[in-house]
């Protein structure tokens, strides 16, 4: 009988508390290697997963890209979307994760990595506990907005065309 070095059930735990391939090698005595090609089998390719959800190409490289852990606006810059600034980047990006089918094929990858919403949350939950106050924060504002815990943000249009008169300001240049 054939018996297989590494548990499965250990293995995803272990990456899932952030464990190192090579640590993982060395817990179940076999190569970085083996660890790897057994990564690969437990979880499949991004790419396969996207085959259910009815996304452009571009579309599922967004998703991928996402994946890799990158913000939405480098994360359209490396799909080879068409955008002239960042700031046509960080537009496209709010525009992919306003749909619906790009949020659910974002969250099935990440639960197909075992980098799903419940790893994350525990993991910005050790950050918060991190005694630089710049990383606890900045792990608070992840969670507040992991948890959806902020209101919706209302925008106000400064350039409104509501002021009736115009303002003299000639009395106050020759103070």
């Amino acid at each position: 009988m054939n018996r297989r070095k590494i548990d499965d059930e250990l293995l995803i735990a272990m990456l899932q508390e952030g464990k190192l391939q090579k640590e993982i090698a060395e817990y179940f005595h076999v190569s970085p290697v083996a660890v790897c090609k057994r990564i690969k089998r437990l979880f499949p390719k991004p790419e396969t997963i996207l085959d259910r959800y009815n996304l452009t190409d571009k579309e599922k490289s967004f998703v991928i890209e996402k994946a890799k852990g990158r913000s939405n606006t480098q994360a359209v810059i490396a799909s080879q979307y068409e955008v002239t600034s960042m700031e046509s980047a960080k537009v496209m990006g709010s525009q992919l994760m306003d749909k619906l089918e790009v949020r659910q094929a974002i969250d099935d990858v990440f639960e197909k990595i075992g980098r799903g919403r419940e790893y994350r949350a525990k993991k910005v939950g050790q950050h918060m506990e991190n005694p630089d106050p710049n990383v606890s924060l900045k792990a608070l504002d992840m969670g507040f907005k992991l948890a959806n815990d902020y209101p919706a943000q209302r925008n106000i249009n400064l350039n409104a065309d509501f002021i009736l008169s115009p303002v003299d300001l000639e009395r106050y240049r020759n103070r």
